[in-house]
């Protein structure tokens, strides 16, 4: 059998032996090198060509089950498709209510989030204890540091309400000084009642007033203005308003400031997540109670004793605060808004 070759350049054509396959040969018209091919097989008429194609896919198929191959499992296990308006995903079944209040509560467990309370604590400790004697430069330190809290902490009930585990990161997307007059705003809005009847009762002392506007409620100084009834009338006043602040923090986190007007729809969503809600709001009294405890000692506890509660009150109102999130992350289908 022989081998058909032609040259490159020149076209002519050449015979060579099966032997010769492989090796080269001088063209004898243009003197260009050849390089002879393998022979081609030929099939007869009762092969197609595809036996030895067979053959090869057998013995690779043979020498591939010997070969342990990693199995990939799949990152998540689809949900079963309920009929909803969404369509039908591969997601992450997503934990409910009782486990992410544990989270919550252990949330200093993560390495991150307690680095993250750490900075806050150092933060919240230079404003409270070393800012003070730093005459105007202070003050205007202290209002940085609480225009940037007050935004973190709606940025706590806005990532709680998300669904996500971890803290907020501490760098600040919405400035400092908005942020800061829309939490002063919230708490205004909700003790008007109580800031208007004190008011009547001090005969509008206009010293009395802008006390309690920036510093809050002082039982102690107001049991001496106040007679009994009055006072008690005032107590209930400013726990009403209490127990609807986290309704009204949650429309200014996730659905802007401008919901704080929408009460009817708030005063709807609280009756039907009744008992989430009075849960959430117990939080926030609980908050405030060590809150009130502390400033009230805060002459007893002394430096040293204020530096072990600030981190205290901090853990309880960022609980608070995720439980406000989690409270909209898993009823906000009662509720009634839509806000995603």
């Amino acid at each position: 059998m022989t081998i058909k070759v032609s040259c490159g350049m020149c076209g002519k054509n050449y015979k060579a032996p099966d032997k010769a396959a492989g090796k080269k040969l001088r063209c004898k018209e243009c003197g260009e090198s050849i390089k002879i091919p393998e022979p081609e097989v030929e099939y007869g008429d009762d092969d197609d060509g595809f036996s030895n194609l067979l053959a090869d896919a057998v013995e690779l198929e043979s020498k591939s089950k010997s070969i342990r191959r990693p199995v990939r499992k799949p990152m998540v296990k689809a949900e079963k498709y309920q009929g909803d308006e969404d369509s039908p995903v591969a997601k992450k079944k997503e934990n409910n209510y009782t486990q992410d209040l544990m989270q919550t509560f252990l949330f200093l467990l993560d390495p991150a989030n307690l680095f993250t309370f750490m900075m806050i604590w150092g933060l919240l400790f230079a404003k409270d204890i070393i800012l003070p004697f730093a005459a105007g430069l202070g003050a205007i330190g202290r209002l940085i540091i609480l225009g940037w809290y007050s935004n973190y902490r709606f940025s706590v009930i806005y990532e709680a309400a998300t669904g996500r585990k971890e803290l907020p990161e501490l760098a600040p997307e919405e400035g400092y000084f908005i942020p800061m007059l829309q939490w002063m705003a919230t708490w205004l809005l909700v003790h008007f009642p109580a800031i208007l009847f004190l008011a009547f009762a001090v005969n509008f002392e206009l010293t009395v007033l802008l006390k309690v506007a920036l510093l809050g409620f002082d039982i102690r100084e107001l049991s001496e203005l106040l007679s009994a009834t009055q006072l008690g009338v005032l107590v209930v006043l400013y726990s009403a308003g209490l127990f609807f602040w986290p309704i009204l923090a949650l429309c200014v986190a996730v659905g802007g400031f401008e919901t704080v007007f929408r009460i009817d729809l708030m005063i709807v969503t609280i009756f039907k997540t009744i008992a989430a809600y009075f849960f959430t709001a117990g939080a926030m009294f609980l908050t405030a109670a060590v809150y009130y405890f502390t400033v009230y000692t805060a002459p007893e506890l002394g430096i040293v004793g204020l530096i072990f509660m600030l981190p205290v009150i901090m853990y309880m109102e960022i609980v608070a605060l995720r439980m406000i999130g989690l409270y909209y992350h898993h009823f906000k289908k009662r509720f009634a808004w839509n806000w995603g």
